[in-house]
């Protein structure tokens, strides 16, 4: 009895030692988090089990599939035990975001758009729903997101079948984030998601979803899913007064840790794809215990930039003027809608994903650069084209330091010419690029000539496609006649 007093004391000091740590972080960085983050998902699962849509649906198959009512309602009860999740405040802020954190300072630098962030919040209307729209480059994506944007927003993110593997189940549930099963073809599943999107986006959860669905294999942007976006806009059948507003999230990395795989699903030769899992198995545990130990002497190698942009916040309404008439549109006619909505919010976040040193290099080896000066001049107008398109470029703290005479009063007084400067940047955007490539054995540079292995055009393409403006559309008109 004295020992299970004890115990039970001991926790909630514990828990309330934490409760108040993480109380104190709020408040210092002023993060504001969804009222409706905190409500039990029990409430939300009879919520939607007393849906009058799911209801009439459930009726409806219950009859086509000559079954009873209780078996689709048990099927019903069994989807929202997968999907709805269970918001923990110390799990998010403690247990997860030392974990991201730990895993992204080890990999990474992480260049975040807090500005970028704080602009594009400032300008969604209150009240307004607030979907966050990104690209899917790794599956460091959730990671890297959450740990930037942890001190100004919570997020909940729509993930998939590869993360309801234990602990990451868990995990993830604890984040709020909920579970998609991308291949499901049952037409009941896909309402049951529908209105419980709509219900947590309707009391005002802020939502993030990768626009493409999956991860690109090529580097180039994929073609959109619009179930998802189709399901919030559905909101407007029955709230069509209701404002959402998208802020574009653009994510690039000078090492995508799994591009070998994901080239090897783009090919698909025979045993290519074992062969890549084989190497990712054998490759991991030897890359864990390298962070581990280099981090513990504090001498660990970075694998470059791991970058994250934001766009302006877009409202529906401005792509989607009759939103709300399509949202009443039978499929037939609301798709096409949607889908050419989709193509424009993917242009966004195009316009939002940053350039790395990696990127620009590669770029510029692809067109046949292999001396140090063509290189920079190379990246110099590469760069020049992305500052007159208001592109984004990843400058972190290791270019900072690489740049000392741009920090000088100099130039703040605006006596150094801007052409000089153009060309320290650069070259010190090459002088990143190579590092990190030859680090990976890519190339080999020698007193300033470049070699490209033979087998690395692939992966420098992967790299350089980032950039690429979207050719894989949703909309496709209908043929003439």
């Amino acid at each position: 009895m004295a020992y299970e007093a004890a115990r039970w004391q001991t926790l909630r000091l514990l828990r309330g030692r934490l409760h108040r740590s993480v109380e104190a972080f709020l408040h210092r960085n002023q993060v504001q988090l969804d009222h409706f983050r905190f409500i039990d998902r029990v409430w939300v699962r009879q919520t939607l089990l007393q849906d009058p849509e799911l209801q009439a649906d459930a009726a409806e198959q219950a009859r086509a599939r000559g079954t009873t009512l209780l078996t689709v309602r048990a099927l019903i009860e069994e989807w929202l035990d997968e999907i709805v999740p269970y918001f923990n405040i110390l799990s998010y802020y403690k247990l997860g975001g030392a974990v991201a954190q730990t895993i992204t300072k080890a990999c990474y630098e992480l260049v975040f758009d807090e500005a970028g962030l704080e602009r594009a919040r400032a300008q969604v209307p209150r009240g307004a729903v607030t979907v966050y729209v990104a690209n899917h480059r790794s599956n460091a994506d959730y990671v890297v997101l959450s740990v930037g944007a942890m001190r100004q927003v919570a997020l909940s993110y729509a993930v998939g079948e590869w993360a309801r593997v234990w602990p990451l189940d868990v995990l993830f549930r604890s984040f709020g984030s909920y579970f998609v099963r991308r291949g499901e073809k049952d037409p009941l599943y896909h309402h049951v998601l529908e209105r419980y999107l709509q219900l947590v986006a309707s009391r005002g959860l802020t939502t993030a979803f990768f626009l493409e669905g999956g991860l690109s294999r090529d580097g180039e942007l994929r073609e959109p899913k619009i179930g998802l976006l189709d399901y919030l806009i559905g909101m407007l059948r029955t709230e069509p007064e209701r404002e959402i507003v998208f802020i574009p999230v653009g994510i690039n990395y000078d090492r995508v840790f799994e591009d070998h795989n994901l080239l090897a699903d783009a090919r698909p030769t025979a045993g290519s794809k074992l062969r890549s899992f084989s190497k990712l198995v054998v490759q991991v545990p030897g890359l864990l215990l390298g962070l581990f130990a280099r981090a513990a002497i504090r001498a660990h190698r970075r694998y470059g930039y791991a970058a994250v942009s934001f766009g302006p916040a877009i409202p529906l309404r401005d792509f989607l003027p009759d939103a709300t008439v399509v949202a009443a549109l039978p499929d037939r006619l609301r798709r096409p809608r949607i889908a050419a909505a989709a193509d424009h919010l993917l242009a966004c976040v195009h316009a939002a994903i940053p350039a790395t040193p990696v990127v620009l290099t590669a770029a510029a080896l692809l067109a046949g650069a292999r001396d140090h000066a063509s290189l920079v001049r190379a990246v110099r107008e590469e760069l020049a084209v992305l500052a007159g398109t208001g592109r984004p470029v990843a400058r972190g703290v290791a270019f900072r330091r690489s740049l000392p005479t741009l920090q000088s009063a100099d130039v703040q007084k605006g006596l150094l010419d801007e052409a000089i400067g153009d060309s320290e940047e650069a070259e010190q955007m090459v002088e990143l690029g190579l590092m990190l490539l030859e680090r990976r054995g890519l190339i080999q540079n020698v007193r300033g000539a470049v070699r490209v292995d033979a087998q690395a055009d692939e992966l420098l393409r992967y790299y350089a496609n980032s950039m690429q403006a979207p050719t894989h559309l949703a909309f496709r008109p209908a043929p003439a006649g």
